[in-house]
């Protein structure tokens, strides 16, 4: 039974490591195919919070798209999608207060996310 068991131990391990091996190779070579362009970074008033308005390209098939995330102040800006608003026109943000934020945005424009509250701040939305 053990000299059955053994090639198929082996055979397994072989392929976890074949598989993690290719993973880091592709991520390697490839990575991260989009990237953020910050165009605004505006701290609350109270500085506790910073929204940070950025263009996202995702390279030649996709167009920009420009997005709203809202951070803490120690937070590192992280190559990702926004948290918090994502359009595909321009937009402007206003803080209202430490805990509410207002977005104003085109009507016409076409929005993939608008979360109402992120990270404890209210985000207001106006469309003109």
């Amino acid at each position: 039974m053990r000299n059955k068991l053994k090639p198929i131990l082996i055979t397994i391990m072989v392929i976890i490591a074949v598989y993690f091996a290719g993973k880091y190779a592709l991520n390697s070579l490839f990575g991260d195919m989009c990237g953020n362009d910050i165009k605004q970074k505006i701290p609350s008033p109270n500085g506790e919070n910073v929204a940070y308005i950025f263009e996202r390209n995702c390279g030649a098939t996709t167009g920009l798209s420009p997005q709203l995330s809202i951070l803490n102040k120690g937070e590192k800006f992280q190559n990702e999608s926004g948290n918090t608003f994502r359009t595909d026109k321009e937009f402007t943000v206003e803080w209202l207060s430490d805990k509410n934020l207002k977005v104003i945005y085109d009507k016409s424009s076409e929005t993939y996310k608008m979360d109402k509250k992120v990270n404890g701040i209210k985000i207001h939305y106006i469309g003109k």
